[in-house]
């Protein structure tokens, strides 16, 4: 898939979702092709900003606690594509229930944009960091929305809309209190 169509994908149920619905990959491969790289990417710069901007975040911690808030944070991230991807599961309203691997891949590429905010932390800017962030939240909702209508349900209605706002929300939650947990030490 080339990366045009990957940016559609936050505006359409169609563009890149239709050739994604005809593939089933087992839960293993979306994680080892999109959640793992992702995540470590993530993580990776968390420990970045940890090494070269540690001052412009009022950081007086030592390294080594950002090496575990990295860990953490990738752990929690593999734990809760997990935990979305059950969520979706059970929430989706098709008869049979969708397969778990296809659940599986909705949870890991939901996150995609929010891990590529991460990237953001090349630049030591807070307020940029967080415009990111919240940019990279607001992409994850639309490929939530389109991709449970790709995906699962198919009509593009109000269901699938209120559906695609549940969904978000328990996302939301989840990624604000993954955020909560690993800022907690500094308040």
């Amino acid at each position: 898939m080339n990366p045009l169509m990957s940016v559609r994908m936050l505006w359409s149920s169609r563009a890149g979702w239709d050739a994604l619905s005809r593939t089933h990959p087992s839960s293993f491969r979306s994680f080892v092709l999109i959640v793992l790289p992702l995540s470590l990417l993530a993580s990776a710069m968390i420990l970045y900003a940890a090494w070269f901007h540690a001052d412009s975040y009022g950081s007086l911690a030592p390294f080594s606690y950002w090496q575990a808030v990295a860990l953490t944070f990738l752990l929690t991230c593999w734990l809760s594509v997990h935990a979305m991807a059950q969520f979706i599961r059970i929430a989706v309203h098709t008869r049979p229930r969708p397969a778990y691997a296809d659940c599986y891949r909705l949870a890991a590429i939901a996150p995609i944009p929010i891990w590529l905010s991460s990237l953001s932390l090349l630049v030591p800017s807070p307020l940029f960091n967080v415009v990111a962030a919240v940019l990279g939240l607001l992409a994850s909702g639309g490929l939530i929305f389109h991709g449970l209508d790709a995906l699962f349900e198919h009509d593009d209605s109000v269901r699938t809309e209120a559906l695609a706002h549940t969904v978000f929300a328990v996302g939301a939650l989840v990624w604000t209190l993954i955020v909560a947990f690993l800022a907690m030490p500094f308040f």
